[in-house]
């Protein structure tokens, strides 16, 4: 795997030699000072012990990455069924134990139907803060346990849960290069494309309906969308050359990406139709991967205009260019974070790539990732806890996932193919 602005030389030289063919190539550091984590209890009631067990494990695994928790063990704490409130014994040997919050769970199975009994209590006084009923199936067993997760996210810090978060990604697991999305924890993956071409670079839309990508689906490298509510997908550009790296606005409007048309690849916009198509920038050199600001005002980029490719910011007219990474001689690939308060790039580093980050500014560069192999692609979690990206640290490419301060690294895809440009979903 390369990075996108190594991807665009590779897919420019081939094209150019060749004409015809066609380029195969081509962690939470939310600052809370002195916040302390929730101490929090999970129990789990049922007589189906396989089912008690799954459904514990996605729902302590989703509180645990929510980084708001501390999972307490209490094995001895014995319920029956989900009380309304919690006693006097109960509260007291959860509060011995330094639990503050306790989740209860009953799982019930009656045919193909699982009925689920979500409440959330505080053990100090023993109310009850959130009760819920789900019913589904084992299809959507994990899909109703993250919905549990994210409301206790938000009933316990006000802030949302990414639990119902998805990622999109490319795979070659079905002998080309197709699009996937999968949960934000690794599972229930499916095909999106299915074109039988090369499809790369995925972004989904701000709302989470819409992706965008490149795709060789009719022969050229062009920008398509797809609608993921309807499966109803169109091409937006139909250039001569190379049109990569689409990246959707704040509000969902406009589109800026990658183009070759004018000899050299410099940035557009157009309007989600394609239409309305601007030139953003005008800079000797290669400018590709284009990341908006949160408020739109600002459009991170990679180019090589000052000889190697490195960071530049603008505004999203185009004015006011300016460099912001000069540590490294390869710095690409960048995403700015939901916050707007840093950026993330790919940064090579001793000869292999690592995922960076950088304040807007430029101050305060940390190197995040490390181990053996590359790390790309870099894409934010909604609430700007988590980064995922592309790794070959374990020979093939696979998704990862890293708080962003660089702890709690963990690897989301396990199908024996490469899986590249993750992109993680707004909601």
């Amino acid at each position: 795997m390369k990075s996108i602005f190594r991807i665009i030389c590779l897919i420019l030289l081939i094209i150019v030699l060749t004409h015809s063919a066609i380029a195969e190539e081509v962690y939470l550091e939310t600052k809370r000072g002195a916040i302390q984590k929730i101490p929090i209890a999970v129990v789990i009631t049922g007589d189906d012990q396989e089912l008690k067990s799954a459904v514990r494990k996605v729902l302590v695994n989703d509180l645990e990455r929510s980084l708001y928790f501390d999972l307490i063990a209490n094995d001895s704490l014995r319920l029956k069924g989900v009380p309304e409130k919690l006693d006097e014994a109960m509260r007291g040997q959860l509060i011995s134990s330094g639990v503050e919050a306790l989740v209860v769970g009953q799982v019930v199975r009656d045919g193909e139907k699982i009925r689920l009994d979500g409440k959330l209590y505080e053990t100090g006084s023993g109310e009850l803060i959130y009760a819920k009923k789900y019913i589904g199936n084992n299809n959507i067993l994990r899909r109703i346990v993250h919905r549990l997760s994210d409301e206790i996210v938000f009933r316990m810090s006000g802030e949302k849960g990414i639990a119902q978060t998805r990622i999109v990604y490319v795979s070659d697991q079905a002998g080309r290069k197709e699009l996937y999305i999968m949960d934000y924890d690794g599972y229930s993956s499916k095909m999106i494309t299915g074109n039988r071409s090369i499809n790369i670079s995925p972004e989904w839309s701000p709302d989470g309906s819409r992706i965008t990508y490149m795709s060789y689906r009719d022969g050229n490298p062009d920008v398509y969308v797809v609608d993921l509510n309807t499966s109803r997908r169109w091409r937006l550009t139909d250039y001569s050359g190379l049109d990569i790296s689409p990246a959707w606005s704040p509000d969902g409007n406009t589109i800026a990406f990658s183009t070759g048309r004018d000899g050299n690849a410099e940035i557009y916009t157009m309007d989600r139709e394609g239409k309305g198509l601007k030139r953003v920038t005008y800079i000797r050199g290669e400018d590709v991967s284009p990341t908006w600001s949160p408020t739109g005002a600002e459009i991170a980029f990679t180019s090589d205009k000052g000889g190697s490719p490195q960071i530049y910011e603008m505004k999203s007219d185009g004015t006011n260019v300016r460099r912001l990474t000069f540590k490294g001689d390869y710095n690409s690939d960048p995403a700015w974070s939901p916050k707007g308060d840093r950026i993330a790039f790919a940064c090579r580093s001793g000869g292999s790539f690592r995922i960076c980050i950088i304040n807007p500014d430029g101050s305060d560069l940390r190197e995040i990732t490390n181990g053996p192999g590359s790390d790309e692609s870099p894409s934010w979690s909604p609430d700007g806890k988590w980064i995922s990206f592309a790794s070959s640290r374990g020979g093939k490419w696979n998704i990862y996932m890293i708080n962003a301060d660089g702890s709690r690294l963990e690897r989301l895809t396990n199908n024996g193919s490469n899986n590249l440009s993750p992109d993680w979903s707004p909601n």
